[in-house]
């Protein structure tokens, strides 16, 4: 049993260090099955969030040399393939050593916040549809709630583990909040609020124009 409970310990661990990549992987899984543009625009804006993270660590590290610390200890802290490319961007070479920078915001808060920062703006764009009862204002809450929540876990996972800095985590999940919120906002007006549609609802603005009939939910 013991050697059943370690494996299973570590197939867990494990799966929550690639988080960030088992996200958007299965972000773009779903856009191709189900040939949505949306989900497809969300997997993309989280991939370019993680990047632009990443590129800010780096700079970090280069003009604040002081402060980067190299470790072996944080190994098991990289978040998949993403960690490991800037691993080896930093290092210059494969290496079980790791460049690490306390005030480097997490890749990984980043990732998780920024689908909360993304549910929020998906409310602000399609507030008139929850108001009109197209989208149960009740589920939207409890999606918003639970989505903070799984932010505070996550935050708390990475920061008692060691694997990040609390101006790691901070700064983190502050930018991903931010950047979810403002990337909705801003493609959902460039469309017209079409590609960031991931529901598939009716727009009540299209309806009416198109004389088409209303769905309001009535309970």
């Amino acid at each position: 049993m013991p050697v059943y409970t370690d494996y299973i310990s570590a197939t867990i661990m494990y799966n929550l260090q690639i988080l960030p990549e088992s996200l958007i992987t299965g972000l773009v899984i779903l856009a191709i099955l189900l040939a949505n543009y949306s989900v497809a625009i969300l997997a993309a804006s989280m991939a370019g969030t993680q990047l632009l993270t990443g590129t800010i660590g780096r700079l970090l590290a280069v003009y604040m040399p002081d402060m980067a610390k190299v470790t072996t200890s944080l190994d098991m802290c990289n978040t998949g393939y993403v960690g490991k490319t800037w691993n080896r961007l930093l290092r210059g070479a494969e290496s079980p050593e790791m460049l690490w920078h306390p005030l480097a915001p997490s890749i990984f808060m980043v990732t998780v916040s920024f689908l909360a920062g993304w549910g929020v703006g998906l409310r602000q764009l399609y507030k008139e549809e929850i108001n009109a009862g197209v989208l149960s204002a009740s589920t939207m809450t409890t999606t918003t709630i639970i989505s903070f929540m799984l932010v505070l876990l996550a935050f708390l996972f990475r920061f008692m583990s060691g694997c990040e800095s609390a101006m790691g985590a901070i700064g983190g999940t502050i930018i991903g909040l931010l950047l979810g919120y403002f990337i909705c906002i801003a493609v959902g007006f460039a469309s017209d609020r079409k590609l960031t549609n991931i529901w598939g609802i009716p727009l009540l603005r299209d309806r009416i124009n198109n004389g088409a009939p209303l769905y309001v939910c009535t309970q």
